[in-house]
């Protein structure tokens, strides 16, 4: 059944069958020779057939048209099989060829369904628009992240693609030489709305663990060994930043056994990269504040005041900053800024004004730079809004907040033509701070609510930490 009818090129001008028991099926694979067969007038081949009744010639000539008949019957049957293979075919090598669920790395592999986007015009969300913007609605845009482990374990990158996918906007993927992957790892959380952005690729650069000096050098060469703070033996590498020894090393702690201790990600790679992006989002520079954690040993033992680190973040941004402008000056540079302290899942709120107080510094000092803006954002305290595992990062919820603030600082600033309508003053607090989703009826204020959602349907729904933030 599974092989294709011979087809034959030559005209069949009449067929003789022979009787039963002198048929043989013909050896595999034999060809059929190109012989006509002629056929002789019946008073030729004997004479007395001419005289024959004339219903024995009804007789033969309905013989004849039943043949015909059954060739056709068999000719659609053999087909009907073959369409039918075809299909069941093409059936399994879909069903087997999709990503399984074995053996999971920590980067893992984009999933290739793809949700079908709800228009924004069949009015599930509230939305904003302006004319004269560098990508209007329904355009292409190129994004590049860089960052540190908040770009790999947590999925404000692909919630952000995610919207803009659903605002009809395309973020054309890139063949960018030195991203490490195209999706969230397997240590982020799986969102409740996760269907809405799997097969959807978004490129990045991140270091879990590395500060922002990581990522602003091409070389050691600049460093100078020096006595480390807590080892008895040996130098190591230490560069001076805004007039501060800073370990040349990555990595969290920057322990010189770590494997990636001496690795760099350098500025040139991020910049050629970038000179294909429209937008680029720099995120490197959260663990420049947790030094705390690890005993500064970053800073070689030396504790260093908030306002002392911020000049070597500002220093170490704006080398990126640069770098990339030097390649493609109109490529807009977003800084995320420093989220909140955590503890477990909830917001320390007594360090919330020092937070604050670091994200000022730190935006005076990169937004010098043209083309670039600093996206500030605030997560709802007495809310479950961390990762408990890994703990300090933003769990779905927070990157929820994340994403729709980077969306409207891009839309501010005239590089999107369309966003979603976010609420502003102190109904921007009151709605960030909602309790109950049930009772919000205003769009924008749930996209703006910490707990909840816009469901496909236009209500507003509650919105979970995300599968594996706790």
């Amino acid at each position: 059944p599974s092989a294709s009818p011979k087809t034959f090129s030559r005209p069949l001008r009449a067929r003789w069958l022979p009787p039963q028991s002198a048929m043989s099926a013909p050896a595999p694979n034999a060809e059929v020779p190109d012989v006509e067969v002629a056929v002789a007038s019946p008073s030729t081949v004997n004479p007395t057939l001419s005289s024959a009744p004339q219903k024995d010639a009804s007789k033969d000539s309905k013989l004849r048209e039943d043949s015909r008949w059954c060739r056709s019957v068999r000719l659609l049957i053999i087909v009907g099989v073959t369409v039918v293979l075809v299909a069941v075919g093409v059936i399994m090598l879909v069903l087997f060829t999709r990503p399984g669920d074995g053996d999971k790395s920590e980067v893992a592999a984009p999933r290739k369904e793809h949700y079908i986007a709800q228009n924004y015009v069949d009015g599930r969300y509230e939305i904003v628009e302006k004319e004269g913007a560098r990508i209007p609605p329904g355009g292409e845009l190129s994004i590049y992240f860089v960052g540190g482990s908040n770009v790999a374990w947590q999925t404000w990158p692909d919630q952000l693609h995610g919207y803009l996918h659903r605002l009809q906007y395309k973020v054309a993927p890139q063949n960018y030489s030195h991203a490490d992957f195209t999706f969230k790892t397997e240590v982020a959380p799986i969102c409740d709305d996760e269907a809405e952005y799997v097969g959807l690729e978004t490129s990045r650069i991140a270091r879990p663990g590395w500060g922002s000096w990581g990522f602003a050098y091409d070389s050691m060469a600049d460093c100078v060994d020096a006595p480390l703070f807590g080892e008895t033996s040996g130098v190591y590498p230490f560069r001076e930043i805004a007039g501060r020894d800073v370990s040349c090393l990555n990595g969290w702690a920057c322990k010189p056994e770590m494997d990636v201790a001496r690795q760099i990600v350098r500025v040139s790679d991020i910049a050629a990269d970038a000179s294909k992006a429209d937008v680029v989002m720099l995120s490197t520079w959260v663990n420049d504040f947790k030094q705390q954690y690890c005993k500064y040993k970053c800073y070689n033992g030396t504790f260093l005041e908030h306002a002392e680190i911020a000049p070597i973040t500002i220093a170490n941004i704006r080398r990126v900053i640069q770098a990339i402008h030097a390649v493609n000056p109109d490529a807009f540079i977003v800084v995320m800024a420093l989220y909140a302290d955590a503890k477990k899942s909830l917001v320390v709120e007594d360090t919330l004004d020092a937070i604050a107080a670091i994200n000022t510094m730190v935006e005076a000092g990169v937004t010098q730079e043209p083309n670039t803006a600093f996206v500030n954002f605030a997560l709802a305290p007495g809310q479950d809004m961390f990762q408990v595992k890994p703990p300090g990062h933003p769990n779905c919820r927070g990157d929820r907040l994340m994403a729709t603030q980077v969306m409207h600082k891009l839309f501010e600033h005239g590089i999107l033509g369309r966003a979603l309508a976010l609420p502003t003053g102190d109904k921007a607090n009151e709605c960030l701070n909602a309790a109950s989703c049930s009772d919000i009826v205003d769009k924008a204020c749930c996209q703006a609510a910490a707990i909840c959602r816009v469901d496909p349907d236009g209500t507003c729904i509650d919105y979970g930490v995300g599968e594996g933030a706790v």
